[in-house]
């Protein structure tokens, strides 16, 4: 039996001991991703669904300007309410969604043909407020066409003869919430698996010298590169062991969310493939950690280091979040920053060409063999025990 292979079995008989730590890595840290995501799909698709639904409540600021307007709101499933004394403090402190200010001279302008000015107070960085501002916006807009069409026609002018340019707007991203939600996915996903990869690296290497289990485990005449390779193996294991189940809870949430509507496409068979995909992740992820976590001398030092790692590798993920932007040519070789990318492609039922599969596992698996070798490095010098 291979000496790697003997290490291996007996770090993953001392993690199964740990219970609590298993519980962590397996429970918490694998289905946890998968529960948030789900439970935020559900709560922004209510939401939104609901917001698009009720009647609005709109407080008006010289309803008695704009009478034949208010009536025209009332059939857009607007409810004119009583004006109220500071609109902009009412906005702010989430009493009313926004409110409508109509000026006095706003009849006499209608009457003169010239533009009449609405002023609408709302808070834009507000989910609710932006869905109730939309719909009055939109109303608006259909009372002012409505008018500018009766001008022409009343002047003996095709109304038809204003449009210009028609253009049709057609939407192809996720409805709702789930635009946001697509971003993130490939976020919870590549944080299981380096927070996975964080727990074991810290336990195998600083855990051990507190244990004071790993001086004995060194002395055996056995090649540091081996133990190293099977401390490796365990944590890789582990990690696609996370990676597993983070997928099985996406598609079992698959199943009680209808993610159909939102615009995502997560079937069985996105399991085996995101697993295949992601698995050269891991393994980068793994021997990273391995490396870093080789210089600590205690478990709370590693701690210390791994989750800054954390931080400084997930900014890739989180740029890809926001930006949103295309990775061709060789940024596909950029491990996380590509695979953030792909995943939302798998997630949109995009196809991909056979290069967008291979150059990120490429890079990854580059990086993966670069950082366990500089980890076989550091069991080989006499200070990794002493």
């Amino acid at each position: 039996m291979k000496p790697w292979f003997i290490v291996f079995r007996k770090e993953l008989k001392d993690l199964s001991r740990d219970r609590r730590t298993m519980t962590n890595i397996l429970v918490l840290g694998a289905l946890l991703g998968p529960v948030l995501a789900m439970g935020l799909l559900m709560l922004t698709m209510k939401m939104v669904a609901d917001e698009a639904e009720k009647t609005i409540r709109l407080p008006v600021q010289g309803a008695q300007y704009a009478p034949v307007l208010l009536d025209y709101l009332a059939y857009s499933r607007i409810q004119v309410d009583e004006p109220v004394e500071d609109p902009a403090g009412a906005v702010r402190s989430q009493e009313v969604e926004a409110v409508l200010e109509i000026p006095p001279d706003f009849g006499e302008r209608l009457r003169q043909g010239r533009p009449a000015e609405l002023t609408l107070i709302s808070d834009h960085s507000r989910t609710r407020a932006r869905i109730a501002r939309s719909r009055i916006e939109s109303a608006i807009q259909g009372y002012s066409s409505a008018i500018g069409s009766l001008r022409l026609s009343l002047r003996g002018i095709d109304p038809v003869i204003s449009q210009v340019i028609t253009l049709h707007d057609q939407d192809l991203s996720p409805d709702g919430g789930a635009a946001a939600l697509l971003s993130f996915l490939p976020y919870l996903l590549i944080i299981g698996i380096m927070q996975a990869a964080m727990v074991v690296a810290a336990d195998l290497t600083a855990g051990e010298r507190e244990r004071q289990s790993l001086e004995p485990l060194m002395a055996n005449p056995v090649a540091p590169e081996q133990i190293m390779a099977g401390k490796l193996a365990t944590n890789v294991l582990v990690s696609l062991a996370v990676l597993l189940l983070s997928l099985g809870g996406f598609a079992l949430g698959s199943r009680m969310v209808d993610i159909g509507e939102a615009g995502l496409n997560f079937s069985l068979w996105s399991i085996p493939l995101l697993l295949t995909f992601l698995a050269p992740l891991a393994f980068m992820f793994a021997a990273l950690m391995s490396f870093v976590g080789a210089f600590a001398r205690t478990v709370k030092e590693a701690q210390t280091y791994l989750s800054l790692l954390v931080l400084a590798a997930l900014m890739p993920s989180m740029l890809q979040m926001v930006l949103q932007s295309r990775v061709q040519g060789s940024q596909l070789l950029l491990p996380i920053w590509s695979h953030n990318y792909l995943i939302n492609e798998v997630l949109r039922g995009e196809s991909l060409a056979w290069t967008e599969w291979l150059l990120p596992s490429a890079g990854a698996l580059f990086a993966g063999v670069a950082f366990a070798f500089l980890a076989a490095r550091l069991y080989r010098k006499p200070g990794f025990i002493f």
